[in-house]
């Protein structure tokens, strides 16, 4: 018996395949859960040994077309307990005067006929998806061919985990080799992905708001057009749009929310397939769409009855949307205020926060503005000055192009 700092197991061994059934017990002072979990790695643990002892063939084989691969390192890294899913163990909770016990028996023909079905399972979906992807790939349906192939490779780690358990029953043979010929279709894929060329729109657009006008950016191969081919339109991280292109292999976009305030004025548009196709066949980067800002400047008297921060702080958001404090005689009045409604409190240490529901207000001549912002700080004034900040004075912007004081 050993002692250990957090835990004191003790595991007793109930040996082994008689009728194909495997038993282990195992007694724990900590909890009934760390029994069972015991009881299940010992009988996990009797299977590995059982092999190691009896068996030469422990290895698990994968076959792709005339190439056979060989791998005994596969698994080296993971536990007994995290590597042997045991189908059809049972646990016997066993009553005892002190500590916790646990029995954990395995039918042998069960788990190792869960494991051949699986195994058929994936072989089987293998198969379809390959077959389904040198089809998709015969009709110019690259993307359906990717996705096919990639669902394809997906299984193949399940299946060498699959077979390296049941290595672990008894050998090996022929019958359990998954044989496939995925790397030739994804050669052959990258192939007519390398020749597909993508033509956009080549002027750069001028804008005067967030929206661009429509444009489209057909797709072709070696044949011609390219229909139903997925793109992807992105600025930065940030998802524009997603199109398919029609009959004629053109997808038109229409954009409504670029960013028109801080840039960059550029888009990609890139096919919307994965990634490490994308780059084998270098399609990655895509295409660049780009475009320039026109702004309009309006003008108004701004007329700010707060206390020096709060009014610099309305001027400096006001900016951002080209709205200017002048002292032009012509220019519209426009009154701007706030008002704080308290919400919630916070203790940080030796300060108090507080959250304020804060309505910003923005009024003249035909011009009513108001919003709705959650502000937090040590006080009122600091809650509003953070809302007015992060104010979005688009409609008012609107308003006052509708008062023809913006240029």
């Amino acid at each position: 018996m050993k002692t250990f700092t957090a835990l004191l197991v003790l595991l007793v061994a109930l040996p082994a395949f008689a009728g194909r059934v495997i038993t282990y017990t195992a007694v724990s002072e900590r909890s009934q859960e760390d029994a069972n979990n015991a009881a299940m790695a010992g009988v996990a643990k009797q299977i590995v040994s059982h092999v190691d002892s009896r068996q030469v063939l422990t290895k698990k084989e994968s076959k792709s077309g005339k190439n056979s691969n060989l791998d005994e390192s596969f698994f080296v890294s993971n536990s007994v307990k995290s590597s042997i899913k045991l189908k059809g163990v049972k646990i016997e909770r066993i009553k005892t005067d002190k500590g916790y016990k646990a029995t954990a028996t395995l039918d042998m023909d069960e788990f190792t006929s869960d494991i051949q079905f699986q195994m058929k399972r994936i072989r089987e979906d293998i198969a379809r998806l390959e077959a389904s992807a040198r089809e998709a790939l015969k009709n110019r349906l690259y993307a359906k061919a990717a996705n096919d192939l990639q669902s394809a490779q997906s299984m193949l780690p399940d299946y060498e985990r699959l077979l390296w358990q049941l290595s672990k029953v008894y050998p090996l043979n022929d019958t359990q080799r998954l044989l496939h010929n995925l790397p030739e279709v994804e050669t052959a894929l990258v192939a007519k992905l390398s020749e597909i060329k993508l033509k956009g729109p080549t002027e750069t657009f001028a804008l005067a708001s967030s929206e661009m006008p429509e444009w489209s950016v057909t797709v072709t191969d070696s044949e011609g057009p390219l229909p139903g081919f997925p793109l992807i339109a992105k600025q930065g991280r940030q998802t524009l749009a997603e199109k398919r292109t029609g009959e004629n292999g053109t997808a038109t976009f229409l954009l409504r929310k670029v960013n028109f305030d801080t840039g960059p004025y550029s888009l990609t548009v890139a096919p919307n397939i994965p990634l490490a196709l994308a780059k084998a066949s270098g399609l990655n980067l895509g295409i660049e769409v780009t475009y320039k800002v026109s702004r309009s400047r309006c003008e108004i008297q701004l007329e700010c009855n707060q206390i020096a921060n709060v009014c610099h702080a309305f001027e400096k958001s006001l900016n951002q949307k080209s709205i200017f404090a002048v002292a032009a005689p012509k220019a519209p009045k426009i009154s701007v205020g706030f008002s704080a409604t308290e919400k919630n409190s916070l203790n940080t240490g030796n300060s108090v926060m507080r959250s304020y529901e804060i309505t910003v207000t923005a009024k003249g001549d035909k011009v009513n503005y108001m919003a709705t912002s959650k502000g937090v700080g040590k006080n009122e004034l600091d809650a509003a000055i953070k809302a007015i900040q992060k104010a979005d004075f688009t409609d008012l912007q609107r308003q006052l192009k509708l008062l023809d004081c913006c240029r």
